[in-house]
């Protein structure tokens, strides 16, 4: 059996915060850890590969040298040997932190095989923050993302791969990738909706 991909993010381990902000159904920081955590060792094999989309942890204090420790020993207790990030707005932007992954991005653009059409590739653009538009929008691009837990209707090809969007695990990505290229890519002319203004003008409060 070969290796599979899959896709998570928003896991915010260690922020007691994120139960009552999220609804997560957990007792405490600790019960919540040790769910997210285990979910993840449950589906994702140790030769898979998965790709996080930031918010690994919560706002931890990573000038303390005991929490950064304490950091990279719960990171190692994912099964999986490949973990890759994309950073979020709660990753610290750190060689230290960016060495517990295999590989760490801003923005990550993968091509994957469309599903309904057999030698046809497609392009997935991951990124933390949800965009409106991505490279390849026009022409079938899909898009992941994290950081709105849920809190944004879907837009076009694009979904939130955050865990409190799909039950708190990890999904893989062929599943992501078939879901998203059964919708249309945008279709039509070029239509504009905001209004020409003069660059030189004051905008109208």
């Amino acid at each position: 059996m070969g290796s599979r991909t899959w896709v998570t993010a928003d896991t915010h381990f260690g922020e007691s915060a994120a139960i009552a902000r999220f609804g997560r159904p957990h007792g405490d920081v600790r019960e919540m850890d040790e769910a997210l955590l285990e979910a993840i060792n449950r589906r994702v094999r140790p030769r898979d590969v998965l790709l996080h989309l930031g918010d690994v942890f919560g706002e931890l204090d990573w000038g303390d040298r005991a929490v950064r420790r304490g950091a990279r020993t719960f990171l190692e207790r994912i099964r999986c040997r490949t973990v890759v990030l994309v950073r979020g707005n709660q990753d610290p932007a750190s060689r230290r932190f960016a060495k517990c992954f295999a590989e760490s991005h801003d923005m990550l653009d993968l091509r994957v095989d469309d599903p309904h059409e057999p030698g046809r590739r497609l392009r997935v653009v991951c990124c933390h923050y949800p965009l409106r538009q991505w490279r390849g929008t026009w022409s079938g691009a899909m898009h992941l993302h994290g950081h709105s837990h849920g809190s944004l209707p879907e837009h076009g090809r694009a979904t939130d791969v955050g865990v409190d969007c799909w039950s708190y695990a990890p999904v893989p990505l062929d599943d992501l990738v078939a879901l998203l290229a059964r919708r249309p890519a945008p279709q039509g002319e070029f239509r504009r909706m905001q209004p020409m203004r003069s660059g030189d003008a004051q905008p109208p409060l």
